[in-house]
């Protein structure tokens, strides 16, 4: 037999010996020594039992050892076998002392321990269906805690070190303890039952002076109290414990939601935690890489510092408040990105969004549009809120960055607060377009209360029609039915707000690329959500390497393109040439051709690349019409589409490379700036009408950014901080 095979005393296995263990066998002042492997089976060791100790086959008995977390552990079956080898490795015992207990007044058949000489051991889960089985046992990272502390004289890298790994010990054992005594230098914890049941578990260490290590000079690990049972939480499962476990998680992903780690903290360690405990954990880890909040605007300094160093040509603009010496805003555009958008559209979107972190703000963004219809990061600006003064600050430092390329640059805007008379003194005579969609939200707001919502749902339809108008002609047509529908009054009063050639394409004058909304912002915006919620350097050194990556990967995947446009581009053109196969092309003269199918004609001059259906001067790019008339005249069209869809313009977009940062001598830095953060500012807007609740009515909470008991949390704090924290 297997087992017998194994029978020799002299061989001791070692540390290094895989799947392998010496056990000890007792029974009555008898025994003797089995080296046992993952190998063997639990039938074949009751058997290899019965036969060392002379038992009969009516002798009934069973094991028993001990292990760190429980002083009595049984041995019955194959699943407990197998946990033996889990418990050795989890504990780290080279040898198990196991005890044979012989049952008296029993019998073979009154016992699950016992196997006959003929019989086999019977496993219901061979019989049962697959809903009725016992799963497979999973094993977990947290395992492992339970081996944290083993004996007197252990030794610990910090006493901080200790702590941490005395609650996880705790957790994985499944009780609770208290501090007796806690301070720099020595720790004294015992269990929380001592009082109760007089339990007399307790660990006892000190710092060495020599060395600043922790050592466990007294441990008692033998509970008298009622019991230790592992729940699915345990209280002392805190954001510390959590923080260590997921910090290389967090690191990797700083948009990983609460709730998501509280999922993969289930299924990898088992236990079960609170969103609270997640977000404080998550919390906590950003504070690790990053510092506090507080510390972070002194940062900006060495961020600028080193953008400058590493990436030359670079624009990073920090403004302090020279009396009070506090954060005002910072402007940052990297020299990849600068060089970059020469190659990219001719078009800038701005938008603001709201910062997310305990001091809030906002985010200023200038983000142009790649050839590929993906957009361009170009420049961010840091700043408290959403004002004129800070929309000058950044319109000043992106036209520093602008003039020397020596393109008209189209922006699209929302008409954010303070946008629009900041825009017309820095860019005076440069084209803008409002976003469509803000402008039906702002129409749609002029019928609050006056129509319902199949009425305001016609009106908005036709102001659709109105704002896409292509002629003049269409233009007024369409704006008659929109007067007729929503009023001659209500609508001439919304157009006198906004000039036409700001959002109807018809008034439009320049090359709009068919840009009607502010899409793009939005898209960048919901790009860097969870960069949004991070303080001020955390935020643009995320934001930084995102956009460095995301270079690098375009640069990459582009050079594996083959079309000479890009393919979204190509696949548009495609598109357009299967519509053009429907017309007839009739010669006028040189360059210019009447374009006909069976109901409409067009007129279309390739030499000035214009159509009367006016959507090539719109699109800039070849409409059907166009594309018959240039094929009509045996032209390569690919002469016709502007260069800025081209795949080596777009190569050329993502050939600047962002440098990476390295902050191994930020310690070493010659800036020593000291930045307090802001003075934040309660929101803009009217304060709310609506009754608030009064006390005990709804629970006070204690809010996360402003420390105060109240009935808001940090999202919704509004409460000024002005304090030196």
């Amino acid at each position: 037999m297997e087992l017998d095979r194994a029978l020799d005393c002299s061989s001791v296995p070692t540390r290094s010996t895989v799947g392998s263990l010496c056990v000890q066998f007792v029974c009555s002042g008898n025994g003797f020594v089995l080296l046992l492997n993952e190998l063997m089976n639990y039938s074949d060791l009751i058997q290899s039992i019965r036969k060392r100790f002379k038992f009969s086959s009516n002798d009934s008995f069973h094991l028993e050892y001990s292990s760190p977390a429980c002083s009595s552990v049984y041995l019955d079956n194959e699943s407990d076998f197998k946990m033996l080898f889990c418990c050795a490795k989890i504990y780290h015992m080279d040898n198990v002392l196991v005890t044979v207990v012989k049952d008296v007044g029993k019998s073979c058949s009154s016992t699950s321990v016992v196997v006959d000489d003929c019989a086999e051991m019977i496993d219901e889960n061979d019989y049962l269906g697959d809903a009725f089985k016992d799963g497979p046992q999973k094993f977990f990272l947290s395992d492992e805690w339970g081996s944290y502390l083993s004996h007197a004289g252990q030794k610990f890298e910090s006493i901080a070190d200790f702590r941490d790994k005395l609650r996880k010990f705790a957790v994985q054992s499944g009780f609770h303890y208290v501090l007796s005594r806690n301070d720099s230098i020595y720790v004294n914890a015992v269990c929380a039952n001592r009082d109760v049941d007089h339990c007399g578990w307790e660990v006892l260490g000190s710092v060495a002076s020599i060395n600043q290590c922790f050592y466990i000079t007294r441990f008692n690990n033998v509970h008298t109290c009622r019991g230790m049972i592992r729940n699915r939480s345990h209280r002392q499962l805190g954001s510390k414990i959590v923080r260590t476990c997921i910090e290389s998680t967090v690191c990797l992903n700083l948009g990983l939601k609460p709730r998501e780690i509280m999922s993969n903290f289930k299924s990898t360690y088992g236990y079960e935690i609170s969103y609270k405990v997640a977000s404080r954990a998550k919390k906590r880890c950003v504070e690790k890489m990053y510092g506090s909040e507080c510390d972070s605007f002194s940062m900006l300094s060495w961020f600028r510092e080193a953008v400058l160093e590493t990436n030359p040509g670079s624009s990073v603009v920090l403004e302090v408040d020279e009396s009070t010496e506090r954060f005002k805003r910072v402007f940052v555009a990297y020299a990849g990105q600068i060089q970059g958008f020469k190659f990219s559209l001719p078009v800038l979107y701005v938008d603001g969004a709201f910062g997310k972190s305990k001091y809030k703000g906002q985010i200023l963004a200038a983000t142009g549009r790649n050839g590929n219809k993906g957009f361009f990061p170009l420049a961010l600006c840091f700043c408290d809120s959403e004002t004129e003064e800070n929309w000058l600050f950044f319109f000043k430092n992106l036209k520093a960055l602008l003039e020397p390329q020596g393109r008209i640059i189209t922006f699209i805007s929302d008409r954010g607060v303070g946008l629009l008379k900041a825009f017309d003194l820095i860019f005076p005579g440069n084209p803008h377009l409002y976003c469509y969609h803000h402008l039906r939200y702002n129409l749609s707001r002029k019928y609050k209360n006056k129509g319902g919502e199949i009425v305001v749902a016609d009106v908005l339809q036709k102001f659709f029609k109105v704002a896409y108008a292509s002629t003049e002609k269409s233009f007024y047509f369409h704006l008659k039915n929109l007067r007729d529908e929503g009023g001659a009054a209500t609508i001439d009063e919304f157009i006198r707000e906004i000039p036409l050639e700001h959002w109807c394409r018809a008034f439009f004058k320049g090359c709009r690329y068919g840009i009607m909304a502010n899409g793009i912002a939005e898209s960048f915006n919901n790009w860097i959500v969870a960069e949004r919620s991070l303080p001020p350097f955390a935020m643009l050194d995320q934001t930084r390497m995102k956009e460095m990556k995301m270079m690098s990967e375009r640069s990459v995947e582009s050079k594996s393109w083959t079309t000479k446009l890009t393919p979204k581009m190509e696949k548009r053109l495609k598109e357009q040439l299967d519509r053009s196969r429907v017309f007839r092309v009739i010669a006028s003269h040189e360059n210019v051709y009447e374009v006909r199918n069976d109901k409409y004609s067009y007129s279309v001059d390739i030499s000035t690349r214009t159509c009367s259906c006016v959507k090539w001067q719109i699109n800039c790019f070849p409409c059907a019409h166009a594309l018959a008339a240039i094929q009509g005249a045996r032209l390569d069209v690919y002469d016709f589409i502007d260069p800025y869809f081209t795949a080596e313009y777009y190569r050329m977009c993502y050939s600047f490379p962002i440098a990476p940062l390295s902050n191994v001598d930020a310690s070493c830095s010659s800036t020593e700036d000291f930045i307090l953060p802001p003075v934040t500012k309660r929101p803009a807007g009217r304060p709310k009408s609506k009754r608030i609740a009064s006390a005990g009515e709804k629970k006070l909470i204690r809010c996360g950014r402003c420390n105060k008991m109240g009935h808001h949390n940090k999202k919704s704090c509004t409460e000024p901080l002005n304090m030196l924290l």
